[in-house]
């Protein structure tokens, strides 16, 4: 009798206990913190850099990490953006580009995508203005405003947000916004709901969707990942918001701020690949701002407000993002995330606080013609955040 309960035993062990164990593995899977897997982003690599050599089907592509590539070209290999396809022949040596793909190896990739640089259009070189050499004198500091009443200051910023959109010149579609950092209310006129494509404004919303995960205990950010924060928001680097988007979920890091922010006109882009293709509106990427100076944790908070003060004169691809709120001579204090991208349209945004004490945060958002210069479209940020700033008073505490 024993020998029968021994082996019934037995058989209880050796077929229920793994079935218990992986109720219990799928259960413990389905509580806690939110795990995104990262399969789909180690398959996936981009590669910065200019092409140096082709070979029929094969590319040596320089990375601006000073790495060579090996590129392969396949015939399902894609050319330029979701609105301007283009081919091969538009991306002859010593073209800049942008190439997503499957790596084999460390430094072989076979090609999926090939695009432009954010900043150059296919079969164009980049037309940037020399950069401001950096400057040890104090910035210009910019005069307090008169302090009003609330409601006397919402009205003219109401006022100051339609002279900017009148002041944009022909033909450059704009969306303007402000937001008044003493009571949160956020002004935006007939613009501020427009979509646009986002550039790298966007990597502000996906920085906020990470900061906000890291204090919930729902992802870890190393000290790599918290660099790579700093030179997505000061430099405006794409290679590390590559990287910061393959890591962290991608088109899911919009969505997480969409519902975290509550946002009105948000879309993620329809290529995964594409964070620049992000639809965003001044009125949403005001209230991304007012949940990052607000919402987050005073550290987080302070990581935003150090990065985007630390915003340099030249972005990382080299473009020149000394315009708008940055237009030398730079107001002290100012802190801006700015954007810039090619899409058969230019699209050049400005974004941020205008100086030291300010309580405004603004919002100019700007489509423009593709034929037109990286200087006219930026002269043209430049008139309407001149307009927005100078028309502001600031409401009395």
């Amino acid at each position: 009798m024993a020998r029968g309960l021994d082996r019934l035993t037995g058989v209880i062990i050796r077929r229920v206990l793994p079935v218990l164990v992986l109720v219990a593995v799928l259960a413990t899977a389905g509580c806690g913190g939110t795990v995104r897997s990262s399969a789909g982003a180690r398959a996936r690599h981009v590669v910065n850099g200019t092409v140096t050599a082709e070979s029929g089907s094969t590319w040596t592509v320089l990375a601006t990490t000073g790495a060579s590539w090996t590129v392969q070209l396949t015939p399902t290999t894609r050319y330029g953006r979701t609105h301007q396809p283009t081919d091969a022949a538009h991306f002859p040596v010593g073209s800049p580009v942008r190439v997503l793909g499957t790596p084999s190896g460390t430094t072989t990739l076979t090609a999926r995508q090939v695009l432009p640089s954010l900043s150059v259009r296919p079969g164009q070189a980049a037309t940037a203005r020399p950069a401001s050499p950096p400057t040890t004198a104090p910035p210009t500091t910019t005069a307090a405003p008169p302090r009003v009443s609330p409601a006397t200051a919402d009205a003219a910023a109401g006022t100051a947000v339609a002279q900017a959109v009148a002041a944009a010149p022909g033909g450059v579609a704009v969306g303007v916004a402000v937001l008044d950092q003493t009571d949160g209310d956020v002004v935006a006129g007939s613009t501020g709901a427009t979509g646009f494509e986002s550039a790298s404004v966007v990597k502000l919303f996906t920085i906020v969707d990470l900061l906000h995960r890291s204090e919930t205990g729902d992802i870890t950010l190393s000290a790599d990942d918290m660099t790579a924060i700093g030179r997505a928001l000061s430099l405006s680097d794409d290679d590390v918001m590559d990287t910061l988007w393959e890591e962290y979920g991608g088109t899911q890091t919009v969505s997480d701020v969409v519902s975290l922010v509550g946002l009105h006109d948000t879309t993620p882009p329809s290529d995964p690949d594409e964070w620049g293709e992000t639809v965003i509106s001044a009125r949403d990427v005001l209230a991304v701002y007012r949940y990052a100076f607000t919402a987050l944790s005073p550290a987080d908070q302070q990581v935003i407000r150090t990065g985007l003060g630390n915003a340099a004169d030249t972005g990382a691809d080299g473009f020149d993002q000394a315009f708008g709120l940055l237009d030398p001579p730079r107001p002290a204090g100012a802190t801006a995330k700015q954007g810039w991208m090619s899409d058969g349209d230019l699209y050049l945004h400005t974004t941020g606080v205008p100086a030291a004490g300010s309580p405004w945060v603004v919002a100019v958002l700007t489509r423009q013609p593709g034929g037109d210069s990286w200087d006219t479209a930026r002269s043209a940020v430049d008139t309407v955040t001149r307009t927005l700033t100078g028309g502001l008073t600031a409401p009395a505490v």
